[in-house]
């Protein structure tokens, strides 16, 4: 079904509109805002959405220049309407709902998780993807999403049926990133600064515990170890060393604990229900180490694992059109009265 969708993603800090053909993606265009953010050392909501207020209209212009196709040519028009920022909800979804009644499309809104969930699915302008056949036995499967703001185990039964198994208690695994960045000092945002620091750490020199390790669940909390690295970072000051010192060191232990802890819930997933595959998305698997750390999981199971590109882990609308793609074929639409939810679960 070559379905032609235009989807809209404004749910935290990045602007982002794309076209798809099915599940191919004719144009992705992301506008990100971060450096408005930096002076204050993370996202301010106000910032934000006056970003996405000032830049949707050519986002959404150049993803269409960048298509080849016309406003016209366009039979559904996805968006995000949850999880995330509320006041950057509303500006994604107001403009889409004007496109709709303006142009008189189908509306289809969509889980921002979801679309991270779905996003192995992506293929490029060519049809060239992890899965090209949409007949592929990939489920029932386990999806690991590991965000700014979540970190969950998702049991996929098919396309548009989900279990949650496991999520996060307090902090997200992202957010932990971002402010164990913030503690060393390493600007806005710091997550990819300590990504990038691991890989000159040496394992073994700093460790932490693995978060949930024994809480018998599949759910995940980061505020302890977030508290451990404050107490850590402080320590070290106090002994009169240089952060050079043992900065990489530390960036590999933290590292290596949220890793742990993810791979750590997912083998107990891996035996407690029966799959075919392990699906993955989310921003904070642009950091390889983790992500590799899952495939290998998987692999030690026997089981597939579909990893969309980096360029599809982080926030964009060609995720939220895939997932808008499978809404549509499954007679998921919605109506122009729903409203922006941003504690929206899967």
């Amino acid at each position: 079904m070559n379905y032609k969708i235009l989807a809209i993603e404004t749910s935290f800090d990045d602007t982002s509109v794309a076209v798809l053909q099915g599940r191919r993606v004719l144009s992705n265009v992301v506008y990100s805002s971060t450096d408005l953010h930096k002076k204050w050392g993370g996202v301010v909501p106000d910032i934000s959405r006056r970003a996405h207020m000032e830049n949707i209209k050519g986002v959404y212009n150049e993803a269409l220049s960048r298509s080849r196709l016309d406003i016209k040519d366009i039979e559904y028009i996805a968006v995000t309407y949850g999880p995330g920022l509320a006041i950057d909800l509303e500006v994604g979804l107001n403009f889409a709902k004007d496109l709709v009644k303006k142009y008189n499309k189908k509306f289809v809104p969509v889980n921002h998780m979801e679309g991270h969930l779905l996003s192995p699915f992506i293929l490029n302008s060519k049809g060239k993807g992890l899965i090209e056949d949409i007949d592929e036995e990939v489920f029932p499967a386990i999806g690991v999403l590991v965000s700014g703001n979540h970190t969950e185990l998702i049991f996929v039964k098919d396309f548009c049926e989900y279990e949650k198994l496991g999520e996060t208690l307090d902090d997200a695994a992202g957010e932990a990133f971002d402010k164990v960045g913030r503690m060393l000092d390493l600007g806005f945002p710091g997550g990819p600064v300590v990504s990038e620091f691991a890989k000159k750490g040496k394992r073994g020199n700093i460790e932490f515990s693995v978060p949930m390790k024994h809480s018998g669940d599949l759910n995940f909390s980061y505020s302890g170890l977030k508290t451990a690295c404050l107490y850590k970072i402080r320590e070290l000051r106090e002994e009169g060393k240089s952060d050079n010192d043992w900065v990489y060191d530390f960036c590999r232990g933290f590292v290596d604990a949220v890793s742990k802890s993810i791979i750590f819930k997912l083998d107990k997933a891996l035996q407690e229900r029966e799959v075919k595959s392990v699906f993955a998305g989310g921003g904070v698997l642009v950091n390889e180490y983790i992500s590799r750390s899952i495939g290998r999981k998987a692999k030690e199971f026997d089981k597939k694992y579909y990893l969309p590109p980096i360029k599809y882990r982080t926030d964009n609308a060609a995720m939220i059109g895939v997932a808008g793609y499978f809404n549509i074929l499954n007679g998921n639409f919605g109506d122009l009265q729903i409203d922006r939810e941003p504690r929206l679960e899967l």
